[in-house]
């Protein structure tokens, strides 16, 4: 009688075992050979027995693949997580095989156990009796339906024997490299078996030679930094560039063909990052982030859409684009992290622009930088402004090397600094002045808010708004080079004033003729000048960067805003800045910074994260890097009041039974249009369900009343809301 693992489509147990020993043989050739020979029929054994549970009578009911069965003792029990189960089918002879295996601090038996009971996160309390009852009264009884005429084993508490011996502080760090390693592995076999793909997707076409063409037809060559990164392929680098001087390109260069994740803080950066990617490398780029269910390209109509999307989240592409909070998130060790750091360990990680973290996550991405090298893996770190004491924290690593920094010497920026707010009738004077000299402005604000203010003040200028707090239809219209802030680019684009947030600091090619920005800490502040500028010479004596006092703000250290501000005030007033004084600017202010805010959030995340800090979740460690304290995608109530017919008909259709319809799917893309993501703390009695849909209050999608919209200048919160309800 079979017995099943799987109902859609219908797959027994041994079917299903024998597509991860497939998809075991080829992940083989990227895993560390020596390991993969040393614990090869471990492995094997693992993969056998990860499902073995599912022979109880409750899963296969559920299936309802066959006919259904009572047992009386049971009846009243609630079902066992099946893989708690399957540890009772090890048996002694293997128990004794895997003991062989044991050093000092590994109780090796312990850590293959552990990878049986926990390929799945489940938080259900473990019930000792009812499992008992369970193995004796219904797998004892069935277990000749799996060949399997020996014993089971009725004596095993999950949580005490296993649990907490791999679990505890002082084990973990031992069992680290091979639970990621033997875990890794069996998280890779079964996700892509379930799926149906393969556990690596090679790559298609010549990568060499699809770079070379693509900078032929750009009509481009490598610069001489460009050209090294090949001849550091099998290095770690730690690369120091300045804004527009060629870092992707350099990055696309030293992953050489290699597996590789290109990583980035901001969703928009990473849409934009991935359609450079796609240009050059075509399908073999794909996308990652927390909205991938929403992205649709044009044409991605057709069934091939699920292979992608399941090959982006299951790591297998050969290059992925993604933000950083989808592969760093394993830093915090939730149940499931092996599966990202086994497939880091033979991959090219690419970090791009660290200043945009914050510091909690600037912590968790070095920590887990440092442990992929130690696992093997490779990593790039590159950013305009590196502060020193990250570059001493990876100085410690052997075999990392830290080109000399790229700096052009170029002049582009001529600064000058006012005592006084961004928003002065005498800032706003110079602005106009410098528009009726045919000037492409750019004005960055600390705030949305001030955004919007400064909106509202220059509004005879006709000026335009981009911020984060746009539904995400009106955001990809802003953002378009057609006609949004990149139309810009253009030559034969006339003078236009763009008012802007943080939202431009990262990846994102812009050029404008002026930069007026309130001050920011110096990492940051220096992004907003490569906005500027980006790869023309500046001559004239007139500055183009003008930097305004900033108002205190909960999003910046405080310290360091000041400190910038009073260095460039102090140095370089009616200067040119050249790249090597930005270097030495950073230098400056962030030393002796050990009693910031800014250095402590990161001393004390680092350190938590070394002592081998565990989130109970995926979902709580993405809180974490991100940093929030909770997120919501919003519907202004004005969206959802004008949109309700067409919002009520997508949610119809998302609501149906059918996962896998490309009609959902595409209204899951449509509904996302209308929202905008939020970070909120309080103020939570301003959001209400949106009717009738289980999807919407599944994925934390909310209507925001008490809020004004419009395309101009997106989301404004009223006075009913209380103040402070936004993070910035």
């Amino acid at each position: 009688m079979p017995v099943y693992a799987k109902s859609k489509p219908a797959e027994t147990i041994e079917e299903h075992n024998r597509k991860l020993l497939e998809n075991y043989e080829k992940l083989k050739q990227f895993l560390d050979l020596e390991k993969v020979k040393k614990y090869d029929e471990v492995i094997k054994k693992i993969l056998y027995y990860h499902d073995l549970g599912k022979l109880n009578y409750k899963f296969q009911n559920k299936l309802g693949l066959s006919s259904k069965v009572i047992i009386p003792e049971l009846k009243d029990s609630d079902e066992i997580p099946h893989e708690w189960l399957s540890l009772a089918f090890i048996s002694k002879e293997d128990k004794r095989y895997f003991h062989a295996f044991s050093t000092d601090g590994i109780r090796f038996a312990d850590l293959v156990q552990y990878c049986i009971a926990f390929h799945h996160a489940r938080k259900k309390p473990f019930d000792k009796r009812t499992l008992v009852k369970t193995i004796h009264y219904d797998l004892e009884r069935n277990k000749d339906k799996m060949g399997i005429n020996y014993p089971l084993n009725f004596d095993y508490d999950i949580q005490k024997d296993i649990r907490q011996k791999i679990d505890s502080q002082i084990n973990f760090k031992n069992y680290f490299e091979l639970l990621v390693f033997l875990k890794g592995i069996l998280h890779k076999c079964d996700y892509t078996a379930s799926a149906n793909i393969e556990p690596e997707k090679s790559y298609m076409g010549n990568y060499k030679a699809d770079f070379i063409n693509w900078l032929s037809q750009q009509g481009w060559q490598l610069k001489p930094f460009q050209h090294k990164a090949r001849n550091l392929s099998d290095k770690n680098i730690v690369l120091i560039a300045s804004t527009g001087s060629g870092k992707t390109e350099f990055a696309m260069n030293w992953i050489n063909g290699q597996k590789a994740f290109y990583l980035l803080g901001l969703r928009t950066a990473v849409n934009e990052m991935h359609r450079r990617f796609k240009d050059v490398f075509a399908d073999n780029a794909t996308l990652l982030h927390g909205e991938i269910g929403y992205i649709l390209e044009q044409g991605d109509t057709d069934e091939s859409y699920f292979e992608r999307i399941e090959t982006a989240r299951k790591f297998c592409a050969p290059i992925t684009v993604a933000t950083a909070d989808q592969l760093v998130t394993a830093v915090f060790k939730y149940n499931g992290f092996e599966l990202p750091y086994l497939t880091a360990s033979y991959s090219k990680v690419v970090i791009d622009e660290i200043q945009s973290f914050s510091p909690d996550s600037i912590a968790a991405i070095i920590v887990f930088l440092k442990e992929i090298y130690q696992l093997g893996g490779k990593f790039l770190l590159m950013t305009a402004t590196l502060p020193p004491f990250i570059k001493d924290e990876l100085k410690e690593l052997r075999d990392v090397e830290f080109p000399e920094p790229e700096l052009p010497s170029t002049k582009r920026h001529r600064i000058t600094v006012y005592d006084e707010l961004i928003d002065s009738p005498s800032s706003l004077s110079i602005i106009e002045r410098q528009f009726k000299s045919d000037k492409k402005i750019l004005i960055v604000c600390n705030t949305v808010k001030k955004a919007q203010e400064m909106y509202n003040r220059l509004q005879s200028l006709n000026p335009s708004l981009i911020h984060s707090r746009f539904i995400l239809k009106d955001r990809q219209q802003k953002e378009s080079k057609e006609t949004g802030i990149m139309a810009i680019n253009n030559p034969e684009h006339p003078p236009k004033i763009w008012i802007a947030t943080q939202v431009v600091e990262a990846s994102l090619d812009l050029d404008f003729d002026v930069l007026f920005t309130e001050c920011s800490p110096i990492d940051s502040l220096l992004q907003r000048f490569g906005r500027c500028y980006r790869k023309r010479e500046y001559w004239d004596e007139t500055p183009n960067i003008h930097i305004f006092k900033s108002e205190p703000f909960k999003g910046y250290d405080n310290y360091l805003l000041n400190r910038t501000y009073e260095l460039l005030r102090d140095k370089f007033k009616g200067r040119i800045m050249a790249e090597d004084d930005k270097q030495l600017a950073i230098n400056e202010i962030f030393r002796d910074i050990e009693k910031t805010s800014y250095y402590q959030k990161y001393k004390r995340n680092k350190e938590l994260l070394e002592l081998g800090f565990r989130a109970e979740s995926k979902s709580e460690a993405e809180q974490l890097l991100r940093n929030i304290a909770f997120n919501y995608c919003v519907i202004p109530r004005p969206v959802y009041d004008e949109k309700e017919k067409e919002i009520r008909e997508l949610i119809k259709i998302i609501d149906s039974v059918d996962t896998r319809n490309i009609d959902r799917i595409r209204a899951k893309s449509e509904l996302k249009e209308y929202t905008v993501p939020v970070q909120i703390f309080s103020g939570f009695e301003c959001l209400s369900p949106v009717p009738d849909s289980e999807y919407c209050r599944r994925h934390n999608i909310m209507i925001m009343n008490d809020v004004i919209y419009s395309y101009e200048k997106g989301l404004e919160l009223t006075d009913k809301i209380v103040k402070g309800v936004f993070i910035e």
